[in-house]
């Protein structure tokens, strides 16, 4: 058995595992001047789609806020032509709504979709979500909403919560609120999935209040995405995706993964350390397959991965975390572009080396048979903001909250979520390298 230095693995592993109507936008201050090096973006956004039937033409590349913290930076995005602005009442404990309220006041707010997630369960009422939605329009500092959404619905049964039904009604004919929706991440909990993603937003669809859906799809996993989306065609309901980049963008580069393992001075499981050996193997015969193909860096790769999302038209945003201006410049160069026959098959060859090394998002499949109740799917969804989204903190602090057992457990577990596994994805080794990430201490 071999061990490691702790540090030296979560140096390692934190950049390696994943568990990815209106016109052009018009800044009213002079443009660029939030440019640390004053050179403004070039690329521009090249295509807008109707987001379903709320009429609004949306930026093809919009913006996922939740891992944006500078200001400037999404004014740089919305400078080039991005409209589509995602945020929650949560994220950075009310502080992302502030930033982009700060960030959208130099532009034509009738230009942008303005659209924030409210988490809502059985105790909440009317009178608390209204109360709750008006706190989120001050902080954003605007008059209305274009969307407000029921964040993460994990059944059928979620989203027809009445009171936040009642109170949408309420808000949108005091003109607070226009377009109503609905995001899904999955199961929740460990609670055995009966209603996976698709079948909680093809409720959402059927349900008939909801405008617009928030969901997962990407070249690894592709069904249930292209299954919603067909479905959103046929029934005009705006559709945003996210986790478009299976690999979180750093997956695929670390070759010396593990190279001792330490928890608690403790040795490794024979199990665990199998499932390492398997993966470390895997990567390096990806990054002989990822240079060859020249998607050996992170930017390319990911790329790739959008353009793949891009190519279907009943996308009607790709939702991106702009964290520098060289993401913005990186990406909004996409907007408009497809894939080549060739890119093609590079994305699918990827998927056919790499799939098994990737936990599928909004998945859960693996969760009934665990017999200590690991909520899997959300451990994993946990993991991927700490390292695809560097959102290190919240990820560690939404983890030690987990009620019941975490991926503690899963190191001197027999495996049976791998066993479960429909993908053969090496599960067991990603939860402990979760457990590793998460349970450190916030400092």
């Amino acid at each position: 058995m071999k061990k490691i230095d702790r540090r030296d693995f979560l140096a390692k592993s934190s950049i390696g595992l994943i568990g990815v109507g209106a016109g052009l936008v018009t800044n009213n201050n002079t443009k660029g001047n939030y440019y640390p090096d004053n050179n403004p973006v070039e690329p521009k956004i090249k295509e807008y789609r109707v987001l379903g039937r709320t009429g609004f033409k949306v930026s093809d590349v919009g913006c996922g806020s939740a891992a944006v913290t500078n200001e400037n930076v999404l004014k740089a995005a919305i400078d080039a032509g991005v409209n589509f602005i995602d945020t929650a009442e949560f994220y950075g404990n009310g502080n992302n709504e502030l930033m982009v309220g700060r960030a959208i006041k130099d532009f034509d707010r009738s230009s942008l979709f303005l659209n924030t997630k409210l988490p809502v369960s059985e105790k909440d009422t009317r009178k608390g979500i209204v109360s709750r939605v008006r706190k989120c329009l001050e902080r954003l500092n605007t008059d209305y909403l274009d969307g407000i959404m029921l964040w993460n619905a994990g059944s059928v049964n979620e989203i027809k919560n009445k009171a936040f039904h009642q109170a949408f009604r309420q808000l949108k004919n005091e003109g607070r609120v226009k377009h109503c929706g609905v995001s899904c991440h999955g199961s929740n909990m460990g609670i055995e999935p009966k209603e996976d993603m698709e079948k909680v937003i093809d409720g959402a669809i059927d349900d008939g209040r909801f405008d617009l859906v928030l969901f997962v799809y990407n070249y690894v996993q592709q069904e249930m995405g292209e299954n919603i989306l067909k479905k959103c065609a046929k029934n005009n309901i705006g559709a945003a995706l996210m986790k478009t980049d299976p690999f979180g963008g750093a997956y695929l580069t670390v070759i010396d993964l593990v190279k001792n393992l330490l928890s608690e001075n403790k040795e490794v499981p024979d199990n665990v350390q199998k499932a390492y050996n398997t993966i470390i193997e895997k990567q390096k015969q990806s990054e002989s397959f990822l240079q060859k193909s020249k998607l050996s860096d992170d930017i390319a790769r990911r790329q790739a991965a959008i353009r793949f999302v891009l190519n279907n038209q009943s996308v009607s945003s790709v939702l991106i975390s702009f964290r520098t201006f060289d993401n913005v410049r990186d990406y909004v160069s996409l907007s408009g572009t497809r894939l080549t026959s060739g890119n093609i098959s590079i994305i699918n060859s990827l998927r056919d080396i790499c799939g098994d090394l990737y936990c599928r998002h909004a998945c859960g499949l693996c969760e009934s048979k665990c017999p200590y109740k690991v909520p899997i799917n959300t451990i994993m969804r946990y993991n991927h903001y700490f390292m695809a989204q560097s959102r290190e903190k919240y990820a560690i602090q939404k983890y030690c909250e987990l009620p019941g057992a975490n991926a503690g457990i899963c190191f001197n577990c027999e495996g049976h979520c791998e066993t479960a596994c429909p993908y053969g994805v090496k599960i067991h080794g990603l939860l402990a390298v979760a457990h590793n990430n998460l349970s450190l201490k916030i400092k």
